[in-house]
């Protein structure tokens, strides 16, 4: 990954100077730096985006300002900017306006404020990774339509697999009460997970050697193995499933140890928000049917190519 854009929005000069101060402190997860531009005003922001070399990867914005607010102010900027990957940041995580958020604005990420330090680049991490599979997408349907002449057909499943690992089984029955249900969330739609519990890693790891799971779930701390070793061990076994770890401990260490080695795509703290939780799996499945697309397309067009 090289350098990327950032667009800060807040009407707090303390809340932008903050952000920017952290975001541009090392150490960085899994990019090389940020180029970021901050405003107080979202008119201002929006002119900027529309001039020509106004474009952004990623944009924060605060949702509660005077001019305007941050679910209007990401609608109208993914009309200039469809690509760029959006994150509300708020004070207030009241869920009719995370829901209105998700629905209308399509948002990708919501961190709430006060933030801690892991929280705010574990979702810069996820919002650069899912930029660059969101670009990826549009560029290879480009190529596909241009090729073909129709648009690209590609199925994604109604049943997905989950493997949920913790060693305490109240945390595990919380887990799984919440997950082990049919529910429409944003725009990935009506699913099925259907979900596999465990309490000991060397039964996790020994069904994952028989049956194939979309999503890996594991708490950090454990007896047997810490989390990040476990997800190693899972990626090794199963490289396609999207990996994502849970801890209490509010380290950037930890965060960075799960990115750089078990290649961790999501970071849950402890304890958590259902809406949060149900996010990750959402945001989880539609960056690995994405990535399963890129793979199909990618196929398609290098055949198209040999003959």
């Amino acid at each position: 990954m090289g350098t990327y854009r950032l667009l800060l929005l807040d009407d707090d000069d303390f809340i932008l100077n903050a952000l920017r101060r952290e975001l541009i402190n090392k150490p960085y997860l899994g990019h090389e730096g940020l180029e970021i531009e901050t405003f107080t005003s979202p008119v201002a922001a929006l002119a900027r985006a529309r001039e020509k070399d106004g474009y952004f990867d990623v944009v924060i914005s605060d949702n509660r300002m005077p001019e305007m607010n941050g679910i209007d102010f990401l609608k109208t900027l993914s009309e200039i900017h469809p690509d760029a990957v959006s994150i509300i940041l708020s004070g207030h995580a009241d869920i009719r306006e995370l829901t209105q958020a998700i629905n209308e604005a399509h948002i990708d990420f919501f961190i709430v404020k006060p933030w801690n330090e892991y929280d705010l680049k574990s979702s810069l991490l996820q919002a650069i990774k899912h930029y660059d599979i969101r670009r990826e997408n549009r560029q290879l349907a480009n190529q596909y339509l241009e090729h073909f002449g129709t648009q690209h057909q590609f199925k994604r499943k109604d049943i997905y697999q989950i493997m949920i690992v913790d060693d305490d089984p109240h945390v595990l029955h919380a887990l799984q009460r919440e997950l082990d249900k049919s529910y429409t969330h944003g725009a990935f739609g009506l699913y099925q997970l259907e979900v596999n519990a465990f309490e000991r890693v060397d039964a996790a790891l020994q069904s994952a050697r028989g049956r194939q799971f979309d999503v890996v779930i594991s708490d950090y701390a454990m007896p047997e193995m810490n989390g990040i070793e476990f997800l190693c061990r899972i990626k090794d076994a199963q490289p396609d499933a999207v990996r994502m770890l849970i801890s209490g401990v509010a380290e950037v260490g930890v965060l960075i140890a799960a990115v750089n080695t078990a290649e961790v795509s999501h970071f849950i703290g402890k304890p958590w928000h259902d809406y949060e939780l149900r996010a990750a799996i959402d945001r989880a499945l539609s960056h690995r049917e994405m990535e399963l697309e890129n793979r199909f397309l990618a196929e398609l067009l290098r055949l198209k190519a040999q003959h």
